[in-house]
């Protein structure tokens, strides 16, 4: 446990300062709370605090706004944003603005308090924050509202204005060529090239002429000097894409610039430099891929000087209103209506080819219902996949059930017979496989049921089943 620091935390909800107060006196800090940035900004002067706890939402000044103000009240303390309305805008912006961490609420304590022992070891250390470019955030590039999205813009914005090499790893469709887009537009490079690049779709022969360039009379075909994708990118970013299929004389020669920064031209000896970012994505286990000897060790360790990770939708099913409202916003069907209903529909499904292949079915279907409200019949039946788990019953069940609550709320959103309604709906169904399944065994559905004969028998009168 690190010494006794003072630590500001600035929340309008009583109940967050109370539980991150108790968390931190805990750990034998002096904490002090405030429930606006104003108040909060008079404390930070009046104290020497080592680090503030920010929320976002704030009432007058946002938390936002009030970042930098408390980053020079405070002699650069480190900073903590907490937001419930978290997503890669206020993330990146807060780590922009000098945060050195994001969480977003609901969080763990034990969560907030690894965060905050973190950031109390760097307070020290913390230098002025500099001036960055406007922030010019694409919405149509990262959509979710899950935790594990969350977690994926947290690191993005952690990493993004770093020059550590990145490897983004998920299934096919899962987005990862949007995350590297993302680090790369809000990253200190922003203003130089970002080129994406898959490998794999190349000429095995020209891989390393594309890559590299090459000088005339490199090869047959070679009639002029030419710049490879390293030489067109510097000062920028650049994506290798599915980078587990690439060969291992030309992973050799990328572990090169890795390492010093250094590639030559096909048929050249001199070396050039390279000052370029090197982003890496794949679908495959590299790991697995190492074992094999199929790629490098060495290479491998030097790409993943951060890794993210991208969940495959089946994983974060919460995200699938999100992306299914922002499709159809980006297709100008922003009024066509998603129920509840049809939600939980879309959450039973699979999505092997995850959020691609839900985009591809959302504009099938808004193109099928023309304007009107969706329905699982607009879209198309899903695709097969190989190698994933199919959602649980028992999920599928759950999300049945938060569907009927969430449509028998809307329409009587005063009902005090909420649960006696709901046994109306679902247990006659209940009862009546029972009694199939044990061929009208009354005695042993009520044994299975785990509930007396009378009881049953009540309830199969009251249903009128015979």
């Amino acid at each position: 446990m690190t010494s006794q620091q003072t630590v500001l935390v600035v929340d309008d909800e009583p109940t967050i300062c109370w539980a991150l107060e108790k968390m931190l006196v805990g750990e034998g800090h002096r904490v002090v709370t405030a429930s606006s940035a104003e108040e909060g900004l008079r404390l930070a002067r009046e104290h020497s605090i080592a680090m503030v706890i920010l929320d976002v939402r704030l009432p007058h000044m946002d938390g936002i706004t009030a970042l930098p103000k408390f980053l020079d009240a405070t002699d650069n303390a480190s900073v903590v944003i907490i937001t419930a309305f978290g997503d890669l805008e206020t993330a990146v912006a807060a780590v922009k603005n000098g945060a050195s961490d994001y969480l977003t609420k609901p969080f763990k304590l034990e969560d907030a308090l690894r965060t905050c022992r973190t950031a109390l070891q760097k307070s020290a250390q913390r230098s002025a924050p500099t001036a960055t470019q406007p922030m010019l955030l694409d919405r149509t590039v990262l959509v979710g509202t899950s935790p594990a999205m969350q977690q994926v813009f947290r690191q993005i914005a952690l990493v993004a204005d770093s020059d550590l090499s990145v490897l983004i790893t998920g299934e096919t469709g899962t987005g990862k060529e949007l995350v590297a887009a993302a680090i790369a537009r809000h990253s200190n490079r922003t203003n130089a090239a970002y080129i994406p690049i898959a490998p794999v779709a190349l000429n095995p022969e020209l891989i390393e002429s594309e890559l590299f360039g090459h000088v005339k009379g490199a090869f047959t075909g070679a009639s002029e000097d030419r710049a490879g994708l390293f030489e067109r990118a510097e000062g920028g970013t650049v994506l290798l894409d599915e980078i587990g299929d690439l060969a291992l004389g030309t992973q050799a020669k990328l572990l090169r610039v890795l390492e010093q920064g250094q590639y030559s031209r096909v048929g050249d000896v001199k070396p050039r430099t390279a000052d370029v970012r090197i982003l890496a994505a794949t679908n495959s286990d590299l790991h697995d891929a190492v074992a094999s000897g199929s790629f490098r060790e060495d290479l491998f360790h030097r790409l993943t000087g951060v890794q993210i990770h991208l969940p495959p939708l089946r994983e974060r099913l919460d995200d699938i209103a999100p992306l299914c409202h922002h499709f159809l916003a980006a297709m100008e069907y922003a009024d066509t209506g998603i129920d509840e209903v049809l939600l939980a529909e879309l959450q039973q499904r699979p999505w092997h080819g995850n959020v691609r292949e839900l985009k591809n079915a959302v504009s099938h279907a808004a193109v099928v219902a023309r304007g009107r409200r969706l329905n699982i019949s607009d879209f198309p039946d899903p695709k097969p996949g190989r190698d994933t788990e199919p959602v649980s019953s028992d999920r599928s069940l759950e999300r049945v059930v938060e569907a009927w609550t969430t449509a028998t709320l809307a329409a009587h959103p005063d009902t005090e017979t909420l649960h006696a309604d709901f046994l109306t709906a679902s247990e006659p169904a209940l009862l009546r496989v029972m009694l199939q399944h044990t061929g009208g065994n009354r005695a042993k559905a009520a044994e299975m049921l785990g509930i007396h004969r009378g009881t049953l028998r009540d309830r199969l009168r009251a249903y009128r089943i015979d």
